[in-house]
């Protein structure tokens, strides 16, 4: 299914904000599973000449999964890695290495270099958490109606995977956006179907 590109306003948008800011430009995009942050982020990407990150390569590894963990909102995003070893220091514009992990074998991918492009868009769940927050410079929301939502986890998973989300994901991840209040008033709601 083709999803149809975000509006032309919101690009402009963000150009013009982009113009105001010195230095290296972080903008998080946030929204509900299903809502189309992946294609919005690389949509932008192609857009703005901007590297994409994903909060899904910084995920909490299983030893770290506690219940303690799992019970704080967006616990299960490794934000103090994500932080650390990838937003920090390329604010900064250092070099360095990050590791992504690896969901099948649960353990980090080799280092590769930290993004050298001056806009970063750091895409999915859990990139509006208060240490990223403060460091993001644009914070997009993707809001799609939920049954649009749901067609698109029924269409893409496995009916196992499809329950794994109704049962864990989609709580853990209302649970975040009640927590911190998003989208908040300085998200810039993206709206598409």
């Amino acid at each position: 299914m083709h999803q149809k590109p975000f509006s032309l306003s919101v690009l402009k948008m963000i150009e013009q904000r982009i113009q105001n800011i010195p230095g290296r430009v972080l903008i998080t995009l946030d929204g509900p599973c299903a809502s189309g942050k992946t294609t919005l982020a690389g949509q932008l990407a192609q857009s703005l000449a901007a590297a994409v990150l994903h909060t899904d390569d910084f995920v909490v590894p299983h030893p770290r999964k506690t219940p303690d963990r799992l019970a704080i909102p967006g616990g299960n995003c490794d934000w103090e890695r994500l932080t650390a070893e990838v937003l920090l220091p390329w604010k900064q514009a250092r070099e360095g290495l990050f590791q992504r992990y690896d969901f099948r074998n649960d353990c980090l991918f080799p280092p590769e270099p930290l993004p050298g492009e001056r806009l970063l868009i750091l895409e999915g769940s859990y990139s509006n958490l208060p240490a990223i927050r403060e460091l993001a410079d644009i914070r997009l929301f993707s809001d799609v109606p939920e049954e649009v939502r749901r067609q698109r986890l029924i269409r893409r998973e496995s009916p196992e995977s499809y329950q794994r989300f109704l049962d864990l994901w989609i709580p853990l991840e209302n649970a975040y956006f009640s927590a911190y209040h998003l989208p908040d008033q300085e998200c810039v709601r993206i709206h598409s179907a």
